[in-house]
């Protein structure tokens, strides 16, 4: 097993820009309500400490409807930011996010869906041939059939976590075959919704190659994590939570660490919190899970990277640390812990 291309480090992503997505009309990044990234933005985090950057887009969206051919404006923007990342002397996961509404990963489905996910990522592994190795491609965000026990919530079945396999493949052998930098470019692949659930990682089958890292994404405990509004909401992180968190961990032991590859959790966090019967946030009770968390990943080796969505105070997914308007960091204590090492 090859080390990862960057030391231990927790990183950040930039959601709900790029990876915006609509049924009604062409979306940009700014259709969800956060303003364009800017090349400021991307130097604050990168003065912040992090080292790590994953970039969330949605391509399905900005490609034709015939030949699935990406807009190239859309390209230039993604490339764009992409640059700017890599000036800043971050490593950068460049993914395909939110394609659910036509990627589809089941059996019957797979004669439609691989040729036009393999022709989008053709085109960009030209576009991204020429960068060095501090760009890693990452092939799904949480693939899923959006729907009962096969959807982001559940462990799948055999024939959708097969297709997810395929789709796998399908991605590594496109973009080994790009050439380029891509030859031996780090590559992420995920599970069924990139569930760390056993079903999820024991039926995954990764395809042969030795710059391959396997990815889930950790949201446990959904009470804590999450702000449902309902009787099991909380904003502590209580030893409850804590035990969810570490059998969670453990089963990432059993079957994802036993596949092979370096692993990587490519999003997690907990949203922020109003303390019961106060105006103060609860942010100690975050830091106190960050701080479990990352060690419990670092005794694993197992690089993490914070989900940000620039959603400060509304919503049940206020996951943001940094103000991207106003280039300001919202949470110094979380970024803290995420950068110190």
């Amino acid at each position: 097993m090859q080390p990862l291309p960057f030391p231990f480090c927790c990183g950040i992503n930039l959601g709900n820009s790029l990876d915006c997505f609509s049924d009604d009309d062409v979306p940009d990044e700014t259709s969800w309500g956060n303003p364009r990234i800017s090349e400021a933005f991307i130097r604050l985090l990168a003065d912040s400490g992090f080292r790590l950057l994953r970039l969330p887009v949605t391509w399905g969206d900005h490609c034709s409807t015939d030949e699935f051919t990406v807009d190239p404006a859309w390209m230039d923007r993604v490339e764009q930011v992409v640059r700017w990342s890599l000036d800043a002397g971050m490593t950068m996961i460049l993914n395909t996010h939110h394609e659910f509404r036509w990627l589809t990963p089941e059996l019957s489905r797979l004669a439609d869906v691989l040729p036009k996910y393999r022709f989008l990522w053709q085109q960009i592994a030209e576009r991204f041939q020429g960068y060095d190795h501090r760009l890693v491609f990452q092939g799904t965000n949480e693939p899923n059939l959006m729907g009962g026990e096969n959807c982001a919530w559940g462990s799948g079945n055999r024939n959708v976590r097969a297709s997810i396999n395929a789709v796998n493949h399908t991605f590594v052998r496109t973009v080994r075959e790009s050439g380029g930098q891509n030859r031996d470019r780090w590559l992420c692949v995920p599970c069924l919704a990139a569930r760390p659930l056993p079903d999820c990682m024991r039926d995954m089958i990764l395809p042969r190659d030795e710059r391959l890292i396997f990815t889930v994404h950790c949201y446990t405990p959904d009470r804590f994590v999450f702000s449902r509004g309902d009787a099991y909401d909380t904003p502590f992180f209580d030893a409850k939570a804590r035990d969810e968190v570490a059998a969670m961990f453990e089963d990432i032991r059993r079957y994802g660490l036993s596949l092979g590859a370096p692993m990587m959790i490519t999003e997690f966090g907990a949203v922020s919190k109003k303390l019961p019967g106060s105006s103060a946030w609860n942010t100690a009770e975050r830091l106190r899970f960050l701080q479990f968390f990352l060690k419990t990943a670092r005794e694993m080796g197992i690089p993490c990277v914070w989900w940000d969505n620039n959603y400060l105070e509304t919503g049940d997914e206020a996951f943001a640390l940094f103000d991207r308007g106003t280039c300001a960091c919202r949470f110094p204590e979380l970024v803290k812990a995420l950068t110190s090492g």
